[in-house]
């Protein structure tokens, strides 16, 4: 099974003190259902290693091989309080899969939730996970400490797919 290691958690965790952090509200103007903070971290020679592990669990979960490489990952943080309301990712057209990874396991509350099948997933520190981008999904509410994930999002000419999947 393909996973960040605790080390490598922290250590992805750590990149927010070297990089430019926003709020939600940078991207979205509805910060009642939707509010955390998130760094875009790119493909660079210090990251390659968290692109190749997100790449290589999408594959071996998925059996669908990526043609053109992910270049930017978005590590959210949300803070007691901090909630992400249930949605789709279709911003883009061209976007059909998510992948995160759970950076931590001890904050209270903030389940990511997907929906259609209903399914709380386990708070796992370095769990992998992927789905579809037009799958409704949310994060509750955080009532205590610090919930911390990465989430990238692999769009059509990121695939080797047959149309006939999209």
């Amino acid at each position: 099974m393909i996973k960040f290691t605790k080390n490598e958690c922290e250590k992805i965790i750590n990149f927010s003190n070297t990089i430019e952090k926003k709020h939600s509200s940078y991207y979205f103007s509805n910060t009642d259902k939707i509010n955390y903070f998130v760094w875009n971290i790119y493909r660079n020679v210090d990251t390659e290693w968290i692109f190749n592990k997100i790449e290589s669990f999408f594959t071996f979960k998925t059996g669908i091989k990526i043609k053109k490489e992910l270049n930017i990952i978005h590590l959210h943080n949300y803070k007691k309080g901090n909630l992400f309301h249930k949605h789709r990712d279709n911003l883009f057209p061209t976007q059909i899969h998510n992948i995160g990874v759970c950076l931590n396991d001890d904050y209270e509350n903030g389940e990511f939730i997907l929906y259609e099948p209903y399914e709380i997933l386990p708070k796992k520190q370095g769990e992998l996970y992927t789905f579809r981008s037009l799958r409704y999904h949310e994060v509750k509410e955080i009532t205590n400490g610090e919930r911390w994930s990465i989430i990238c999002f692999l769009h059509i000419d990121n695939l080797e797919i047959k149309k006939s999947f999209i």
